[in-house]
């Protein structure tokens, strides 16, 4: 899991609101995905994912506040890695089915 904090606040910025989410959890989400924008006195702050995987828990709503260091979400890469194998295993059987039926032709 990894785990994703608020961070990047300006030294005197100690705390933001959660103004949107833009994935739900359970969502895949790519490493640089915008993940969650937060407003702070000094303005709009945007989080992106730090890694590839499925979002599996975030810890505020939107419109609550957060201190800076808190943990927002996670995000499973474990889970994300088997959902990719299962579509490759998927794509390979139908590239062998399609085959199969060139040969009989």
């Amino acid at each position: 899991m990894v785990e994703v904090t608020l961070e990047g606040l300006g030294r005197e910025i100690e705390e933001g609101t959660i103004q949107n989410w833009f994935f739900e959890e359970g969502d895949p989400v790519n490493a640089g995905d915008d993940l969650v924008e937060i407003s702070t006195a000094e303005g709009l702050i945007t989080i992106q994912a730090p890694a590839a995987g499925i979002l599996a828990e975030v810890y505020y709503d939107e419109g609550e506040a957060v201190v800076k260091g808190e943990l927002l979400c996670t995000i499973d890469e474990e889970e994300q890695l088997k959902e990719a194998d299962e579509e490759e295993e998927e794509d390979e059987d139908a590239e062998e089915k399609e085959e199969e039926t060139e040969d009989e032709e």
